[in-house]
């Protein structure tokens, strides 16, 4: 029967999850770059059209960014507990030997 077997490869996939936890964090990060971008455009030539225009870029990014890094925290956490998971029926097949 196929459903009574599964095949997966717990280095890639921890590896892969290990990435992700890299990327999350960095996307994280992200919040402080934006805000240094506003700043850096700054009023040239006196006029603040561009800071302003920079500055609602900024915020609806904020926003969107926020629904980003939930779902890539969701995704991470499901697949540590696929990981936790398979580990924990790899100890007990073992046992069971």
């Amino acid at each position: 029967m196929a459903g009574d077997r599964i095949d997966v490869d717990l280095d890639d996939l921890r590896e892969m999850n290990e990435r992700l936890g890299l990327f999350v964090t960095e996307f994280e990060g992200i919040g402080d770059a934006t805000d240094r971008v506003q700043d850096a455009v700054g009023r040239p030539t006196g006029d603040g059209r561009l800071r302003d225009r920079v500055g609602d870029f900024e915020s609806g990014w904020d926003g969107n960014r926020e629904v980003i890094l939930e779902s890539l925290h969701n995704v991470h956490e499901h697949i540590t507990g696929i990981i936790d998971g398979l580990n924990e029926i790899d100890v007990e097949m073992a046992k069971d030997g």
